[in-house]
């Protein structure tokens, strides 16, 4: 009988372990709580991201792109980015504004919407039309930053935030919105931008999101969570616990280290460290390094050169990967 009740009692175990296993190949073929930045992918820059198994891409599918001329909608282009992002079981994060020049209060792409409605229309329409396939959308990047946004933060509030997030949630009630993707500059006040966004629309945002650039790992962790001088900007965790807001989840949705100052080497083991660091915190659902490839903008942030070629960071992100899909 024992002989009997032993057996039985293995097969259960064999049987459930054999589920688990299964269930883990679903949901961490690719691991999910990393993404990339890379823009407009092309196949062979997905194909690099899948092999990595890294999860998830941070995507341009910005309304000057989109519609660069009334009612004039590149969908070949976003139809390709998501399809081929799909055949690799990649998620998506996708970030809609600026505007198109038609469209901007002064003729720039960086400026407000010179109407609100026309901003409303284009985020109902691309977010309805990918409903089901795209889930996560930006309503803007870095708005604290005048290299993207040229108005000031009511106008960012009330004419971007609140009525995209409002066109979305029309569109697909089962969207989530990402944000505010504020950048970490003390020059750009974005430690009053934050707490402002996070009164005034807090309760709107499924997910709160951050951009983090410092010169080594500790220094990002120190001011995400950790001690800051008096005369500094607090962590952003202050301002999240703040606002009633540290209970929502919040995305890392740029961080990154340059080699073209550090060394290839140096780019790896600092992105390793980071999010090794990341780990330890505990509280930071998702890291999006910037970026896949190098881009002669801003060079030295890429994990692959623009050739393709990977750095040491790509194969350090990938055994990061490994080890804890293993």
């Amino acid at each position: 009988m024992k002989r009997s009740l032993f057996f039985a009692l293995v097969f259960l175990f064999t049987l459930k372990t054999t589920d688990i296993l299964e269930q883990t190949k679903v949901t961490l073929g690719l691991y999910p709580q990393i993404g990339v930045n890379c823009h407009i992918p092309k196949e062979q820059d997905l194909d690099l991201i899948k092999e990595a198994q890294i999860g998830w891409i941070r995507i341009d599918l910005t309304w000057n792109i989109v519609e660069p001329k009334p009612k004039q909608y590149r969908w070949d282009m976003v139809d390709r980015v998501v399809k081929n992002a799909e055949e690799r079981n990649i998620d998506i994060l996708a970030i809609l504004g600026y505007c198109p020049e038609w469209a901007a209060l002064n003729g720039n792409i960086h400026d407000p919407p010179r109407d609100v409605e026309e901003w409303e229309e284009f985020v109902k329409t691309i977010v309805g039309k990918y409903k089901g396939r795209i889930k996560y959308w930006t309503l803007w990047n870095e708005p604290n930053s005048r290299t993207f946004f040229r108005g000031d933060i009511d106008q960012f509030i009330e004419e971007v935030f609140i009525p995209g997030i409002k066109a979305a949630k029309e569109a697909n009630p089962d969207a989530k919105i990402v944000g505010p993707d504020l950048a970490h500059l003390k020059g750009a006040k974005w430690d009053f931008w934050l707490e402002e966004i996070l009164k005034r629309a807090g309760s709107q945002i499924d997910v709160i999101s951050h951009h983090c650039y410092k010169s080594k790992p500790k220094k990002v962790k120190r001011n995400l969570q950790g001690f800051v001088p008096p005369w500094e900007p607090p962590a952003v965790k202050k301002i999240l616990q703040k606002t009633g807001c540290d209970h929502k989840p919040f995305w890392l949705t740029e961080v990154g280290f340059r080699s073209n100052k550090l060394g290839d080497d140096k780019q790896g083991e600092y992105l390793g460290k980071f999010l090794e660091l990341n780990e330890k915190m505990g509280w930071i659902d998702k890291v999006f390094i910037y970026e896949l490839r190098d881009s002669p903008l801003e060079p030295g942030y890429g994990i692959v050169s623009n050739d393709r070629s990977p750095k040491p960071a790509y194969f350090r992100i990938k055994e990061y990967i490994n080890k804890r899909l293993l």
